[in-house]
């Protein structure tokens, strides 16, 4: 699969079976989580200003799709954007294995490009109010 990084360079909360995991929130990561159409703009947002996604799960399955973007540790105790959940410490994400980059169902939509790659939160902010902003057609 061309999308997929070598096994050696997966960090080590990914899953290398053939099944997703249940992974703590808080202790490698926190993880944002937003409606789809609001995230796959967000992504669009930080990716036209040259920055990079760092890995973003997307769980098309269900009545309401979302996407979990993966922040650094801390983000989720300070994190206050209204249609998002912040989820930290205490909290659990269903993290796709490493070979699952295409829909339906979980999934990455994008991949971790290093072991330690996660979005700036800043970055991840901006876009998602500029997002939410042009969905609901207010400036």
């Amino acid at each position: 699969m061309s999308d997929a990084i070598p096994t050696a360079r997966l960090p080590r909360w990914m899953p290398t079976g053939s099944e997703p995991e249940l992974c703590p929130a808080g202790t490698w990561w926190d993880a944002i989580r937003a409606p789809e159409h609001v995230g796959r703009r967000a992504v669009a947002l930080v990716e036209e200003q040259g920055l990079p996604t760092g890995p973003v799960i997307l769980d098309d399955g269900g009545r309401e799709p979302r996407m979990y973007f993966l922040t650094p540790v801390g983000t989720a105790a300070r994190w206050e954007e209204p249609g998002t959940v912040a989820l930290g410490l205490t909290c659990h994400v269903v993290v796709p294995q490493a070979d699952r980059t295409t829909a339906p169902g979980l999934h990455w939509h994008r991949l971790p490009s290093r072991p330690r790659s996660l979005i700036v939160p800043d970055a991840l902010h901006h876009a998602l109010i500029k997002a939410r902003r042009e969905r609901e057609g207010t400036p």
